[in-house]
Protein backbone atom coordinates (compact mmCIF):
# COMPACT_ATOMS: atom_id res chain seq x y z
CA UNK A 1 0.00 0.00 0.00
CA UNK A 2 1.38 3.48 -1.22
CA UNK A 3 2.06 5.45 2.23
CA UNK A 4 1.73 8.95 1.76
CA UNK A 5 2.91 11.64 4.45
CA UNK A 6 0.48 14.45 5.48
CA UNK A 7 0.66 18.17 6.33
CA UNK A 8 0.52 19.03 9.81
CA UNK A 9 -3.02 20.43 11.31
CA UNK A 10 -3.72 23.75 11.55
CA UNK A 11 -6.83 25.76 12.76
CA UNK A 12 -8.73 27.88 10.70
CA UNK A 13 -7.21 31.46 9.57
CA UNK A 14 -7.30 34.14 12.00
CA UNK A 15 -5.43 38.10 11.78
CA UNK A 16 -2.09 36.42 12.86
CA UNK A 17 -2.34 33.96 9.99
CA UNK A 18 -3.55 37.13 7.63
CA UNK A 19 -0.51 39.35 9.20
CA UNK A 20 2.29 36.35 8.69
CA UNK A 21 1.30 35.87 4.95
CA UNK A 22 1.61 39.49 3.99
CA UNK A 23 4.84 39.83 6.57
CA UNK A 24 6.51 36.71 4.47
CA UNK A 25 5.71 37.79 0.94
CA UNK A 26 7.27 41.25 1.94
CA UNK A 27 10.46 39.18 2.94
CA UNK A 28 10.39 37.52 -0.28
CA UNK A 29 10.01 40.93 -2.02
CA UNK A 30 12.52 42.47 -0.14
CA UNK A 31 15.11 39.28 -0.90
CA UNK A 32 14.24 39.66 -4.58
CA UNK A 33 15.01 43.32 -4.29
CA UNK A 34 18.29 42.61 -3.00
CA UNK A 35 18.94 40.02 -5.48
CA UNK A 36 17.96 42.89 -8.22
CA UNK A 37 20.38 45.19 -6.41
CA UNK A 38 23.70 42.49 -7.43
CA UNK A 39 21.85 42.99 -11.08
CA UNK A 40 22.17 46.63 -10.92
CA UNK A 41 25.15 46.48 -10.32
CA UNK A 42 25.77 44.27 -13.28
CA UNK A 43 24.02 46.61 -15.33
CA UNK A 44 26.54 49.25 -14.67
CA UNK A 45 28.58 47.36 -16.83
CA UNK A 46 26.05 45.99 -19.35
CA UNK A 47 23.28 48.57 -19.63
CA UNK A 48 21.41 46.19 -21.59
CA UNK A 49 20.83 44.16 -18.93
CA UNK A 50 16.36 44.88 -17.48
CA UNK A 51 14.95 43.89 -14.46
CA UNK A 52 11.34 43.57 -13.44
CA UNK A 53 9.18 42.32 -10.80
CA UNK A 54 5.17 41.70 -11.02
CA UNK A 55 4.13 41.16 -7.72
CA UNK A 56 0.66 39.57 -7.42
CA UNK A 57 -1.59 38.72 -4.13
CA UNK A 58 -4.48 36.53 -4.78
CA UNK A 59 -7.67 35.40 -2.74
CA UNK A 60 -9.01 32.45 -3.89
CA UNK A 61 -12.37 31.43 -2.27
CA UNK A 62 -15.32 28.73 -2.99
CA UNK A 63 -12.58 25.79 -3.08
CA UNK A 64 -14.06 22.58 -0.83
CA UNK A 65 -11.34 22.61 1.84
CA UNK A 66 -11.50 26.64 2.42
CA UNK A 67 -9.81 29.96 0.86
CA UNK A 68 -6.61 30.98 0.21
CA UNK A 69 -3.80 34.04 0.42
CA UNK A 70 -1.58 33.17 -2.38
CA UNK A 71 1.29 35.79 -3.39
CA UNK A 72 3.74 35.34 -6.47
CA UNK A 73 7.07 36.93 -7.32
CA UNK A 74 7.90 36.77 -10.82
CA UNK A 75 11.25 38.31 -11.10
CA UNK A 76 12.06 38.55 -15.43
CA UNK A 77 15.87 39.48 -16.41
CA UNK A 78 16.74 39.86 -19.52
CA UNK A 79 20.35 39.84 -20.88
CA UNK A 80 21.72 40.69 -24.53
CA UNK A 81 22.82 37.58 -26.24
CA UNK A 82 24.81 39.00 -28.92
CA UNK A 83 23.59 41.61 -31.62
CA UNK A 84 20.36 40.67 -32.03
CA UNK A 85 19.27 38.33 -29.54
CA UNK A 86 17.78 38.30 -26.26
CA UNK A 87 17.87 35.60 -23.18
CA UNK A 88 14.87 36.19 -20.83
CA UNK A 89 14.93 34.44 -17.12
CA UNK A 90 11.34 34.47 -15.94
CA UNK A 91 11.30 32.75 -12.25
CA UNK A 92 8.05 31.62 -10.44
CA UNK A 93 8.17 32.22 -6.29
CA UNK A 94 5.29 31.63 -4.60
CA UNK A 95 3.99 32.27 -0.63
CA UNK A 96 1.08 31.13 0.35
CA UNK A 97 -1.24 30.51 3.28
CA UNK A 98 -3.79 27.60 1.82
CA UNK A 99 -5.38 24.41 2.59
CA UNK A 100 -4.13 21.14 1.27
CA UNK A 101 -6.37 19.31 -1.17
CA UNK A 102 -6.80 21.64 -3.77
CA UNK A 103 -6.73 21.09 -7.51
CA UNK A 104 -5.92 23.38 -10.12
CA UNK A 105 -2.94 25.64 -8.48
CA UNK A 106 -0.09 25.97 -11.11
CA UNK A 107 2.78 23.17 -10.41
CA UNK A 108 0.85 21.43 -7.50
CA UNK A 109 -2.10 19.33 -10.02
CA UNK A 110 -2.15 16.55 -7.27
CA UNK A 111 -2.26 18.38 -3.57
CA UNK A 112 -2.12 16.46 -0.51
CA UNK A 113 -5.01 16.39 1.49
CA UNK A 114 -5.10 18.57 4.91
CA UNK A 115 -5.84 21.81 6.43
CA UNK A 116 -3.94 25.19 5.61
CA UNK A 117 -0.84 25.68 6.40
CA UNK A 118 1.48 28.68 5.76
CA UNK A 119 4.80 28.64 3.82
CA UNK A 120 6.74 28.67 0.34
CA UNK A 121 5.68 26.99 -2.87
CA UNK A 122 7.68 25.14 -5.52
CA UNK A 123 9.73 27.41 -7.36
CA UNK A 124 9.96 27.16 -11.57
CA UNK A 125 12.50 29.03 -13.53
CA UNK A 126 11.93 29.23 -17.35
CA UNK A 127 14.94 30.03 -19.81
CA UNK A 128 13.76 31.64 -22.99
CA UNK A 129 15.73 32.90 -26.01
CA UNK A 130 14.37 35.78 -27.84
CA UNK A 131 15.33 35.80 -31.86
CA UNK A 132 15.31 39.25 -33.69
CA UNK A 133 11.67 40.67 -33.86
CA UNK A 134 9.54 43.35 -35.15
CA UNK A 135 7.91 45.73 -33.19
CA UNK A 136 5.08 45.10 -32.64
CA UNK A 137 6.02 40.67 -32.31
CA UNK A 138 7.87 39.14 -30.15
CA UNK A 139 7.83 35.29 -29.20
CA UNK A 140 10.80 32.98 -27.41
CA UNK A 141 11.27 29.37 -26.41
CA UNK A 142 13.26 27.29 -23.68
CA UNK A 143 13.39 25.12 -21.19
CA UNK A 144 11.85 25.48 -17.98
CA UNK A 145 12.28 23.65 -14.19
CA UNK A 146 10.40 23.18 -10.89
CA UNK A 147 12.78 22.72 -7.84
CA UNK A 148 10.32 21.25 -5.32
CA UNK A 149 11.37 23.68 -2.37
CA UNK A 150 8.20 24.06 -0.88
CA UNK A 151 7.84 24.18 3.03
CA UNK A 152 4.97 21.91 3.26
CA UNK A 153 3.88 18.52 1.44
CA UNK A 154 0.60 20.55 1.05
CA UNK A 155 2.24 23.76 -0.99
CA UNK A 156 4.26 21.44 -3.08
CA UNK A 157 3.89 18.61 -5.43
CA UNK A 158 7.31 17.03 -4.00
CA UNK A 159 8.73 16.44 -7.88
CA UNK A 160 11.31 17.57 -10.04
CA UNK A 161 9.83 18.42 -13.19
CA UNK A 162 10.78 19.39 -16.47
CA UNK A 163 9.55 20.86 -19.92
CA UNK A 164 9.32 23.15 -22.36
CA UNK A 165 8.16 26.54 -22.54
CA UNK A 166 7.05 29.31 -25.38
CA UNK A 167 6.80 33.16 -25.06
CA UNK A 168 5.11 35.65 -27.36
CA UNK A 169 3.80 39.28 -27.09
CA UNK A 170 2.05 40.99 -30.00
CA UNK A 171 1.38 44.29 -29.49
CA UNK A 172 -0.71 46.22 -32.26
CA UNK A 173 -1.90 49.62 -31.71
CA UNK A 174 -3.16 50.17 -28.27
CA UNK A 175 -3.22 46.95 -27.29
CA UNK A 176 -0.91 44.36 -25.58
CA UNK A 177 -1.71 40.53 -26.32
CA UNK A 178 0.42 37.60 -24.94
CA UNK A 179 1.00 34.38 -23.38
CA UNK A 180 3.64 31.94 -21.32
CA UNK A 181 3.22 28.13 -22.08
CA UNK A 182 4.78 25.70 -20.28
CA UNK A 183 4.49 22.13 -20.05
CA UNK A 184 5.97 20.54 -17.00
CA UNK A 185 6.44 17.25 -16.62
CA UNK A 186 7.87 14.92 -13.31
CA UNK A 187 11.22 13.54 -13.78
CA UNK A 188 12.44 12.90 -10.24
CA UNK A 189 11.63 13.88 -6.75
CA UNK A 190 9.52 11.94 -3.80
CA UNK A 191 8.43 8.77 -4.96
CA UNK A 192 5.33 8.52 -2.53
CA UNK A 193 3.71 11.87 -4.77
CA UNK A 194 2.00 11.73 -7.95
CA UNK A 195 3.53 11.94 -10.99
CA UNK A 196 3.15 15.36 -12.55
CA UNK A 197 2.21 16.16 -16.06
CA UNK A 198 1.19 20.25 -16.03
CA UNK A 199 0.28 22.69 -18.85
CA UNK A 200 0.07 26.07 -17.26
CA UNK A 201 -0.85 29.68 -19.51
CA UNK A 202 -0.72 32.69 -18.42
CA UNK A 203 -2.73 34.90 -21.14
CA UNK A 204 -2.88 38.34 -21.25
CA UNK A 205 -4.77 40.91 -22.95
CA UNK A 206 -4.35 44.63 -22.32
CA UNK A 207 -6.35 47.43 -23.52
CA UNK A 208 -4.88 51.57 -23.08
CA UNK A 209 -7.78 53.15 -22.12
CA UNK A 210 -6.36 56.76 -21.94
CA UNK A 211 -5.37 58.99 -18.76
CA UNK A 212 -2.46 55.78 -18.45
CA UNK A 213 -5.82 53.40 -17.21
CA UNK A 214 -5.95 49.96 -19.01
CA UNK A 215 -7.89 47.04 -19.24
CA UNK A 216 -6.19 43.81 -18.61
CA UNK A 217 -6.99 39.98 -18.85
CA UNK A 218 -4.72 37.75 -17.48
CA UNK A 219 -5.87 34.43 -16.44
CA UNK A 220 -3.51 31.47 -14.90
CA UNK A 221 -4.86 28.78 -17.02
CA UNK A 222 -3.89 24.81 -15.43
CA UNK A 223 -4.40 21.31 -16.94
CA UNK A 224 -3.92 18.45 -15.44
CA UNK A 225 -2.78 15.71 -17.94
CA UNK A 226 -3.06 12.64 -15.71
CA UNK A 227 -6.68 13.79 -14.70
CA UNK A 228 -9.68 12.33 -16.38
CA UNK A 229 -10.98 14.18 -19.08
CA UNK A 230 -14.17 15.90 -16.80
CA UNK A 231 -11.80 16.95 -14.15
CA UNK A 232 -8.43 18.15 -16.21
CA UNK A 233 -9.09 22.17 -17.06
CA UNK A 234 -8.97 25.29 -14.77
CA UNK A 235 -10.05 28.21 -17.20
CA UNK A 236 -10.80 31.24 -15.16
CA UNK A 237 -12.91 34.35 -17.03
CA UNK A 238 -12.76 37.94 -15.73
CA UNK A 239 -10.62 41.18 -16.10
CA UNK A 240 -9.55 43.79 -14.43
CA UNK A 241 -8.64 47.94 -14.22
CA UNK A 242 -4.54 49.46 -13.90
CA UNK A 243 -3.59 52.46 -13.67
CA UNK A 244 0.56 53.43 -14.69
CA UNK A 245 2.21 56.17 -12.80
CA UNK A 246 5.37 56.94 -11.89
CA UNK A 247 7.05 56.65 -8.68
CA UNK A 248 10.14 59.08 -9.07
CA UNK A 249 11.34 58.54 -12.85
CA UNK A 250 10.15 55.30 -12.86
CA UNK A 251 7.25 53.62 -14.21
CA UNK A 252 4.81 51.11 -12.14
CA UNK A 253 1.40 49.81 -12.15
CA UNK A 254 -1.28 48.96 -10.22
CA UNK A 255 -4.59 46.56 -10.54
CA UNK A 256 -7.22 44.73 -9.66
CA UNK A 257 -8.89 41.70 -10.86
CA UNK A 258 -11.70 39.62 -10.36
CA UNK A 259 -12.15 36.00 -11.85
CA UNK A 260 -14.51 32.94 -11.61
CA UNK A 261 -13.64 29.61 -13.06
CA UNK A 262 -16.19 28.48 -15.83
CA UNK A 263 -14.20 25.28 -16.22
CA UNK A 264 -12.56 23.73 -12.88
CA UNK A 265 -11.54 20.55 -11.52
CA UNK A 266 -13.80 18.63 -8.52
CA UNK A 267 -12.95 20.73 -5.29
CA UNK A 268 -11.13 23.92 -6.98
CA UNK A 269 -11.95 27.61 -6.14
CA UNK A 270 -14.86 29.49 -7.81
CA UNK A 271 -12.61 32.52 -8.14
CA UNK A 272 -10.66 35.39 -6.95
CA UNK A 273 -9.37 38.80 -6.18
CA UNK A 274 -6.12 39.34 -7.48
CA UNK A 275 -4.03 42.60 -6.68
CA UNK A 276 -1.21 43.13 -8.36
CA UNK A 277 1.91 45.87 -9.09
CA UNK A 278 4.93 46.03 -11.27
CA UNK A 279 8.44 47.28 -10.40
CA UNK A 280 10.87 48.10 -12.77
CA UNK A 281 13.26 47.74 -10.21
CA UNK A 282 16.93 48.53 -12.38
CA UNK A 283 15.46 52.10 -12.50
CA UNK A 284 13.96 52.68 -8.85
CA UNK A 285 17.46 51.73 -7.50
CA UNK A 286 19.26 53.73 -10.07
Amino acid sequence: MEMRRFPARRQRPTPTDCRRTLAGGAAVALLLMATAGSAQEVEGESPGIEITIPIEFDFDFGASNGDAVISRYLPLVAFPLGEDWKLLNLTLAVVADAPGGVPGRPGNPNPVPGDRVFGLGDLTHAVFFTPPASKRLVWSFGPAVTFPIATDDALGSGKWSLGPAFRFAYRPGPWNLGAVFVNLRSVAGDSDRAKVHQLLVRGLIRRQLGGSWYFTYSPIITANWNASSGQRWLVPIGGGIGKGFRLGSAPVALSVHGYFNVIKPEGAPDGLVRFDFILPLPRILR
